[in-house]
């Protein structure tokens, strides 16, 4: 049978012959990594020339160094069978025709690496938080401080955050699948990025395999999600939309505005814009609202950044009693857009994630107050926000949502071992940020939200509690000792700046404490 391959070029017969001899560049290198994986040909003669190099080994090299025992030497060459004559060599060139073969599985990440290793810098790994972040195909795993280069990222967990050589900023949340093409062009094939661009980078650039985003100095969120689907949300600034389906002309989005593209509808639909949803930056930013918290003195304070392992929920009072995060079943970044800055991110009792502090600061002197901003993606039965609370041990308080009901509700235990409750009428609503807060002053118990007071009712004591810790986002229980505890009471949203005080809060503090946000975020929006 004739072979109708072309005929090998000079060009690739010198870098087959220096893959072998172990001679080439690193620029030669990812030459040759590119032939092999884009042309049919030069793969096959890639292989025929492995399968060559090691018959050649064989008959010249290998064989002719070997040796026999005296047990194995031929003494009657007649008697000997064609299987004593000529297994061993049949055997070692199989061995040598089978690495030959498989040669091209093993080389060729080698190739690879050395091609993204030579190719040029575009930008670094600026921030990372328990992530698995790799070059695809060269199982590679990239740390914060490294290089990057164009080619193929899979980001498996966690978040991370690209700064590139124009001083756009990327901020990329798993699970995802990206490639940098350069400093102003990124393909995302799935997952969700944020990208603040300054003047410098204008035209940055975010395809998605629906849509292209063109920038015009900006800050925007990215999703692509199931069926290729598309979503674009501006945050502030300009972009284009175009559809890669469509032969319309670009979507203009403006500040507040965001936009959908599929596979089915072809062009842009205009949607609700979500910021919430999209993680813009690693940095806690220094607001008024964290200043009043440090000066009120808190016991504990829970800011919820973003921490380097992912797992640690940082206490910011300054008295290190510092938590950490028992993920259960979900697979994405515990850390998600807060009120200010990042969140804890928890998705009720499928997910049956929860923060925990093992040995919190307890108030001892009848007072205690709580405060925290909580966004619900829906209300699970007892859903918690703060508890010291445990099956068959004494606890102090119970902070969270009422049963099935939903309505914001506060249970704190006294030292006789009895329990009041006070609870709000209307159910909490979904979909929104919520300031809520509780106050125990030694005579009444009150409960506050968005700054105003909802309910109150009279108490004698607080219980010093038995039982040492804190949860966050759920009811704690022993699952060694299988203690029936009942309904866990997963929190299903985020739960951001949890702060403990173990004195009375004035109605004043918390009204201020509301305003503060509210006040940085209106001052942002009239710049």
């Amino acid at each position: 049978m004739s072979d109708s391959r072309t005929p090998i070029s000079p060009e690739l017969e010198k870098l087959l012959s220096g893959f072998l001899d172990d001679s080439l560049t690193p620029e030669q290198s990812r030459h040759l990594a590119e032939l092999i994986q884009t042309d049919p040909e030069a793969r096959s003669h890639y292989l025929d020339h492995c399968r060559m190099h090691a018959t050649l080994a064989w008959e010249h090299g290998v064989l002719g160094g070997m040796s026999f025992s005296e047990d194995e030497e031929i003494t009657n060459a007649v008697s000997i069978s064609f299987f004593e004559r000529w297994g061993r060599p049949l055997a070692l060139v199989a061995s040598l025709l089978l690495v030959a073969s498989v040669l091209w599985v093993t080389a060729v990440p080698a190739l690879r690496k050395n091609a993204w290793e030579s190719g040029e810098v575009i930008g670094t790994v600026l921030h990372k938080s328990g992530t698995e972040f790799s070059v695809e195909k060269i199982d590679l795993q990239l740390h914060q401080g490294d290089e990057l280069r164009a080619g193929t990222y899979s980001l498996k967990e966690g978040l991370v955050q690209m700064l590139l050589k124009n001083d756009v900023e990327v901020l990329v949340e798993a699970p995802a699948e990206f490639s940098l093409k350069s400093s102003i062009l990124i393909a995302l094939t799935s997952g969700r990025l944020s990208a603040n661009v300054p003047p410098q980078g204008i035209g940055f650039t975010v395809e998605t395999p629906t849509a292209e985003i063109i920038d015009f100095g900006t800050e925007f969120g990215v999703e692509v999600g199931s069926n290729n689907q598309s979503e674009v949300h501006v945050f502030n600034g300009i972009v284009e939309v175009k559809s890669q389906n469509s032969t319309e002309g670009p979507v203009r989005l403006v500040t507040d505005q965001a936009t959908r593209v599929d596979t089915i509808a072809g062009d842009p639909i205009g949607i609700t814009v979500a910021p919430e949803r999209f993680l813009r930056t690693f940095n806690e930013p220094t607001r008024p609202y964290s200043k009043q918290i440090r000066d009120l003195k808190p016991a504990a304070y829970y800011r919820m950044p973003i921490s380097d392992d992912g797992l640690t929920l940082v206490d910011k009072s300054g008295n290190d009693h510092h938590g950490r995060i028992k993920p259960g079943n979900i697979k994405r970044s515990m850390f998600a857009s807060g009120r200010p800055g990042a969140s804890l991110r928890l998705n009720g009792p499928e997910g049956e994630a929860y923060g925990i502090v093992d040995d919190y600061p307890k108030a001892e002197n009848n007072r205690l107050s709580v405060v925290a901003w909580v966004f619900a993606d829906a209300r699970p039965r007892w859903a918690s926000i703060a508890k010291n609370w445990y099956y068959n041990e004494v606890g102090q308080f119970h902070f969270g949502l009422f049963h099935d009901e939903g309505t914001l509700e506060l249970q704190i235990v006294q030292r006789d071992g009895s329990t009041v409750e006070v609870k709000e009428d209307e159910v909490l609503p979904i979909g929104s940020w919520q300031h809520v807060a509780f106050v125990a002053d030694g005579e009444f118990l009150r409960l506050y939200r968005n700054g105003k007071e909802t309910a109150k009712a009279p108490y004698q004591s607080l219980a010093i509690p038995s039982f040492p810790s804190l949860g966050i986002g759920a009811k704690l229980h022993d699952k060694q000792l299988k203690k029936d505890t009942g309904t866990r009471g997963y929190w299903d949203g985020r739960i951001d700046e949890l702060a403990i005080f173990n004195h009375a809060l004035s109605e004043q503090n918390v009204q201020q404490l509301y305003a503060a946000i509210n006040q940085v975020e209106i001052a942002h929006t009239l710049q």
